[in-house]
């Protein structure tokens, strides 16, 4: 998708395309149901609907995104994931606090729940 980018002349302003090639990616992999929608066993979120407390769900969540990202996104380090206290009960959102392995650039990302899956931003 990268590469179609540069080809096409688009300039995406202040997003690196490696930046934007990581959070595609870990868009794909957490939009995954795990068990589910990949042949790969460890491969997405597992669905929480049967956990009785946000804080055992957020505290899954956190575990399966920083195994999913040590896994399948070997560009990413992971310093900490941390949950975003939100007004509403049905919303859980966190912070991932990351840094780039290939120069060490801090990347702080956005994870949102969206459409029965999460979904990673700037």
């Amino acid at each position: 998708m990268a590469l179609l980018r540069k080809l096409a002349g688009h300039k995406v302003p202040y997003i690196d395309y490696d930046i934007q090639s990581i959070i595609d990616n870990l868009n794909n992999i957490l939009k995954c149901t795990r068990d589910y929608g990949f042949f790969l066993q460890s491969f997405g979120i597992s669905d929480y609907r049967y956990l009785s407390t946000r804080e055992e769900i957020a505290k899954s969540i956190i575990d399966e995104v920083k195994e999913n990202i040590v896994l399948f996104e070997s560009r990413v380090l992971v310093n900490e994931i941390t949950h975003v206290e939100d007004d509403s009960v049905m919303r859980l959102s966190f912070i991932i606090d990351a840094v780039l392995r290939s120069n060490g650039q801090p990347l702080k990302l956005f994870l949102n729940p969206v459409d029965d899956g999460l979904q990673v931003r700037l």
